[in-house]
């Protein structure tokens, strides 16, 4: 699969049994759709598709479908993503994820989340 942004290869991460397809060059990751919701063990609906309203815009394109991407704000964030109309996955550039997930909650998921991204990307400061 090839990075949306910078069109190289990317490399697949195991996260928890969660395959991230994840790229070296620009430290962006594709999440296919409920992955996000694994990572985070979320199960309320919080990351519905259906909460994204923009129409697709920009050249980014799926690196699964091919079409378009939509840009949007992640729900209860001020992060722009960016969402494929077709099967819900997200690209999230590089330090989004991080944003997302909000290091300081306090909860567990998420702690063993920022470790596994600190640990592993630390030399590319994500």
């Amino acid at each position: 699969m090839y990075c949306p942004v910078c069109n190289k290869s990317m490399i697949i991460l195991e996260y928890d049994q969660i395959e991230i397809d994840y790229c070296p060059s620009c430290a962006g990751c594709w999440l296919d759709q409920g992955e996000l919701e694994l990572m985070l063990e979320a199960s309320d609906g919080m990351f519905d598709l259906s909460k994204f309203k923009s129409a697709p815009k920009g050249k980014r394109r799926c690196p699964r479908c091919h079409k378009k991407l939509k840009v949007d704000f992640f729900p209860g964030t001020e992060v722009e993503v960016d969402i494929c109309p077709n099967d819900g996955g997200i690209w999230l550039d590089k330090g989004e994820l991080v944003s997302i997930v909000k290091p300081d909650s306090g909860s567990p998921a998420i702690s063993r989340l920022n470790n596994f991204f600190g640990d592993l990307l630390k030399d590319t400061n994500y």
